[in-house]
């Protein structure tokens, strides 16, 4: 009865869609002369063709037809075109394909048939593909095809290297799903959503190297024996737990694994990934035991799902230790607590490692050597109290991020050791820095100073107090940020020693009155933000620098003085300073810039300013007129106010004469 049924529709749905085409003909030929030709490729992308054209060269290796609403394909007027290597299709309506349509074309190499409409076509013939033998790449993405249109669809095709299949609704791989693709490399499943994959689904592809299987409902991957398989994308599914065929002995060639946004509770066995330079296991809920056997000789002692990996004897070859060539390792987004201190110690290659957004409490690399290879570690947005570096570990470590902990009393040379530490970010602790040699700071300060290598350091928000003399000397910061530090007192001198190398100042927030730094002698600074603040004055700027951002909102700024202002008028390209009680009158060099153009002065619509007492106005709508009126009302009642005090003084001096007068007269009468 079903094959009835489709044998009918088969017969009948051409010579519909024959008809349909020829109603349109006129109209989809006149179609391709908008098409381009370079060189031997007919770019026909988007537009709106129903119909494969008829009129190109016939010499064309490649027809881009993407974008169009054709619905089917024919083998006339394809079959014009035989010398056709690279035929695109994608993103089209097509839900009928001849049979034979494509072993029309002998030379065809990549055929592209992504986000069509396949799969309400296929329930209607069954005709598939066909032998594609030369065919090496094929997008059949975005079709809505599920397990049984896929085998359908798929033929013979000995020569294929790439085959995607995302983005379709596939919810089990058969065992004879790829079989006639022995020479197939890539396979693209994500997307989709699988459940099950049958035993034996990829053993017709002795030369896949890449996998993704991300997005789909796996929830286990176990007797994993995919020796030749170099790259493995496992991310977005709810796998607990990842295991490796227990009676494999061969060495796998895996080296790039992502397992993240899974539901892994600990962290996998790698023992039998030797080659191994990338995992991502962020994520998930893994929790790393409290402590490691120390002398175990059975590389497959199973401890909680702990991987194998790390309970080899310490005493073995580290360059033949699992993995001992892990580039990146990220474990960020877990539920870690603690780091065991023999979990690092055989990732001697690693150079990339994220903790961040676990619950760790403390970190520790005390071993003389630990991490060589390490550029970068992010321990940020955990609840790290203790941070314990030795004097000779992490010696390649550049940047060090750990924001939003807990820290507050570190040993005072905590960073001093890390001999090529360039960027460090302790934002959102409570870190203080010591001073100077000759103002040591409070018991649990850090020590910043002398380290020849730190360029970025960020302390905002650190409940900072002080910031005494001398705390960065011989330390030739680029960046600092001091932000959000509520009644910070910069003392004088604080910032001596970065005059020749500080380009970014960040001092938002921090309520400063006054400012105790002697800023034109920063010559290389580029950005200053004093935002958030009570300041009314700046140094004045009579040399030329090299500012190029400064930022003043929201302090108590009435007036910027051009004598105190002219030093950046050729470095200055952005001024902030909104939120400020800005004077219209006496505002020259500010006037000069908004009308000039010169700097860019944020919001000048919106910026305010004040005539006296009176109401407040747009600072660009105000004319120099504006103030001379101003200025003259001024005037005469300054000349009002001296002439009736010149009055009341002539009038007392005449009255006290007049006194005194009386008085000596009345003398001699009684006289």
């Amino acid at each position: 009865m079903k094959q009835m049924r489709n044998g009918g529709r088969r017969d009948t749905a051409p010579r519909s869609l024959s008809r349909n085409i020829l109603d349109q003909e006129g109209a989809a030929k006149q179609s391709p002369q908008a098409a381009r030709k370079v060189n031997k490729e007919a770019l026909c992308h988007g537009l709106s063709l129903l119909q494969v054209p008829s009129v190109l060269s016939l010499d064309i290796q490649a027809l881009y037809l993407s974008g169009n609403r054709l619905q089917s394909i024919l083998v006339s007027p394809l079959s014009f075109y035989t010398a056709l290597r690279h035929l695109d299709l994608s993103d089209n309506e097509i839900s009928f394909l001849q049979p034979g349509v494509f072993q029309a074309l002998p030379y065809l190499e990549h055929l592209n048939l992504a986000h069509n409409r396949l799969a309400a076509g296929m329930a209607l013939n069954s005709g598939g593909l066909g032998r594609l033998p030369l065919v090496v790449s094929l997008d059949l993405s975005g079709n809505s095809l599920h397990g049984s249109l896929v085998e359908r669809l798929l033929g013979e095709a000995p020569r294929l290297r790439t085959l995607s299949l995302a983005e379709n609704s596939l919810t089990r791989l058969a065992r004879h799903t790829f079989w006639g693709m022995p020479a197939m490399e890539q396979l693209d499943l994500h997307s989709n959503v699988l459940m099950d994959i049958e035993d034996g689904a990829f053993e017709a592809l002795p030369q896949l190297t890449h996998l993704n299987l991300s997005r789909n409902s796996l929830t286990c991957i176990s007797d994993f024996s995919l020796q030749q398989l170099q790259v493995l994308d496992l991310s977005c599914n709810s796998i607990e737990t990842f295991q490796t065929a227990p009676e494999s002995q061969a060495q796998f060639q895996l080296a790039w694994l992502d397992l993240r946004e899974n539901k892994l509770l600990h962290f996998p066995d790698l023992a039998m990934f030797p080659r191994l330079i990338y995992l991502n296991v962020s994520n998930n809920l893994i929790q790393l035991p409290t402590g490691l056997p120390q002398d175990s000789e059975d590389l497959h002692a199973p401890s909680e799902g702990w991987s194998a990996s790390l309970l080899s004897n310490p005493s073995r070859n580290a360059s033949i230790h699992p993995l001992s060539q892990l580039l990146n390792l990220d474990l960020s987004y877990n539920e870690i607590e603690l780091v065991p201190a023999g979990f690092l110690e055989h990732l001697t290659s690693l150079r990339f490692l994220n903790l961040s957004r676990n619950c760790l409490r403390s970190f520790e690399a005390r071993r003389a050597g630990s991490l060589p290879c390490l550029v970068l570690l992010d321990l940020s947005h955990n609840v790290l109290e203790a941070l314990e570096l030795g004097t000779k570990v992490l010696g390649s470590l550049k940047t060090l991020l750990l924001q939003d902990n807990t820290l507050r009393e570190l040993p005072p040379y905590t960073f001093a050791g890390l001999a090529s530490l360039q960027r460090l970010n302790l934002q959102g602790n409570q870190v203080s820095p010591c001073g100077g040699q000759a103002e040591p700071g409070p018991p649990g300060c850090v020590d910043f100073s002398g380290i020849p290598t730190l360029h970025f350091l960020n302390m905002a928000g650190n409940s900072m107090e002080t910031l005494r003399a001398g705390s960065f000397l011989h330390t030739p910061l680029t960046e600092l940020d001091l932000s959000a530090n509520p009644g910070l007192d910069v003392a004088t001198g604080a910032l001596v020693g970065l005059e020749a190398s500080l380009e970014v100042l960040e001092l938002q927030g921090n309520g400063l009155v006054v400012l105790r730094v002697d800023l034109p002698c920063f010559r290389r600074l580029k950005r200053l933000n004093l935002a958030e603040n009570r300041l009314s004055h700046l140094p004045a700027w009579t040399r030329a620098v090299s500012l190029e951002v400064l930022d003043l909102r929201n302090n108590s700024f009435s007036l910027l003085p051009g004598n105190a202002m002219g030093g950046l008028e050729t470095s200055l390209r952005r001024l902030y300073l909104q939120g400020n009680p800005l004077s219209c009158c006496g505002n020259g060099w500010l006037a000069a810039q908004l009308h000039q153009g010169r700097v860019d002065v944020d919001a000048t619509q919106d910026l305010i300013c004040r005539f006296g007492s009176q109401e407040e106005v747009s600072l660009s709508l105000v004319r120099p007129e504006d103030c001379e009126k101003g200025g003259l009302k001024n005037v005469n009642l300054i000349i009002i106010l001296s002439f009736t005090l010149v009055s009341a003084i002539v009038l007392t001096t005449l009255a006290t004469c007049c006194f005194l007068r009386r008085q000596k007269l009345s003398q001699q009468y009684k006289a």
